[in-house]
C-alpha cells in the first residue's frame, strides 16, 4: 500500500464568498498532517494587455488581507504563508504550484448552488491542467461536512478505463489514513445487463487484498446518470469526499459531479506517492489529528 503525500497545499485565495471556505478545509488538511499551507493571490492582468505592475502600496495591502485570512483559518499554525501574484489567475497558480511542488491544490467552487456552471473559470483551467489532485469546495457543504481535514467516508468514482487504477490507489491512500469506508461505484450505461458481474470484478481485482485489515471497502455497481447516481450514493453515506478521475473534455461526469455533490470532490492526477511507514497507521493518524 502506497500513500499520498500531501505535505505541501496550496490554496488560491480571489477574496470572493468561496475563499474562506476552501481556505478552512485546506487549513484543516495542513494541521492534521502537519504539512505546509502556502495561500495565494493573483491579481489578473487586463486582458490581453502588458499588466500593470502592482505599486508597493497595492502589494502590500493584498499580503495583509492575506495574513488575515490565514490568521483566521489557522490561527496558532506555524507552517503557513502567503504570496501575491499579477497575471493570468490560471496561469499563475498552476506555475505556483509546480514551483512549490504542491501535493494538493484546494480552491473553492460554487458547485450545487450553481450547478450549471459549477466551476468558474479559473478553477476549470486549474483542474484540467493541474499536475496534482485538486479539491474543489462547494459553496453550499452538507450538514455532516468533516472539518478534522481527515476523510473517514469517501465515495471514488471510477469508470473501468486504464486511468481508473490511478484513482483507486490515490482513494485508497486517504482512506488509509482513518481506517475509513470507502464507497468504489461505477455506474454502467442503461440496458447492458451483462456486465455488472464482470465490472465487479474487475473493480475487485484491482483493490489489493490486504485492504480488508485497514479498511471497510463496498463496490457499488450502478445503471443511471452516472453524476446523479454518484451524488446520490456521497449523499446516502454521508461522504465526507468524492474523490473522481480527471475530466477528459470540457464537459464530461466530473464537471456534472461538481455541480450536485456537496461535499468535497477530489479531482486527481498524477501525484507522488510514498511508501508507507513503518510506525502503527492508527498511532499516526492520533498523532495528526491532535
Amino acid at each position: 500500500m502506497r500513500r499520498l503525500n500531501l505535505r505541501h497545499i496550496l490554496c488560491p485565495i480571489d477574496f470572493s464568498s468561496l475563499a474562506p471556505g476552501a481556505l478552512a478545509v485546506a487549513s484543516a488538511m495542513a494541521r492534521a498532517r502537519k504539512s505546509e499551507l502556502r495561500a495565494l493571490h493573483v491579481s489578473p492582468s487586463d486582458g490581453a494587455a502588458v499588466p500593470r505592475e502592482l505599486g508597493s502600496t497595492e502589494r502590500q495591502a493584498l499580503m495583509s488581507r492575506l495574513r488575515t485570512s490565514l490568521a483566521e483559518a489557522a490561527p496558532s499554525y506555524d507552517l503557513i504563508g502567503g504570496a501575491v501574484r499579477q497575471g493570468d489567475p490560471g496561469t499563475q497558480i498552476l506555475h505556483f504550484a509546480r514551483t512549490m511542488r504542491a501535493d494538493v491544490i484546494v480552491m473553492g467552487a460554487p458547485g450545487a448552488d450553481r450547478p450549471e456552471r459549477p466551476m468558474g473559470p479559473v478553477a476549470s483551467v486549474v483542474i484540467a491542467r493541474a499536475d496534482c489532485p485538486v479539491l474543489a469546495v462547494p459553496a453550499r457543504r452538507a450538514a455532516w461536512s468533516n472539518a478534522s481535514g481527515l476523510f473517514g467516508r469517501i465515495v471514488c468514482a471510477v469508470d473501468l478505463a486504464p486511468s481508473s487504477l490511478s484513482v483507486i490507489r490515490q482513494a485508497l491512500s486517504l482512506a488509509w489514513e482513518t481506517s475509513g469506508h470507502l464507497t468504489y461505484v461505477c455506474v454502467l450505461p442503461e440496458g447492458d445487463s451483462n456486465r455488472s458481474a464482470a465490472a465487479r470484478d474487475r473493480l475487485l481485482d484491482a483493490i489489493p487484498a490486504e485492504v480488508g485489515n485497514w479498511c471497510e471497502i463496498d463496490v457499488t455497481i450502478l445503471r443511471g446518470p452516472p453524476a446523479a447516481e454518484i451524488a446520490r450514493i456521497a449523499w446516502a453515506q454521508e461522504a465526507d469526499l468524492v474523490v473522481i478521475g480527471a475530466p477528459r473534455r470540457w464537459t464530461s461526469t466530473t464537471h456534472a459531479v461538481l455541480g450536485r455533490s456537496l461535499c468535497p470532490v477530489l479531482v486527481t492526477h498524477d501525484a507522488r506517492p510514498l511508501p508507507r511507514p513503518a510506525s502503527s497507521r492508527r498511532d499516526e493518524t492520533m498523532h495528526a489529528a491532535v
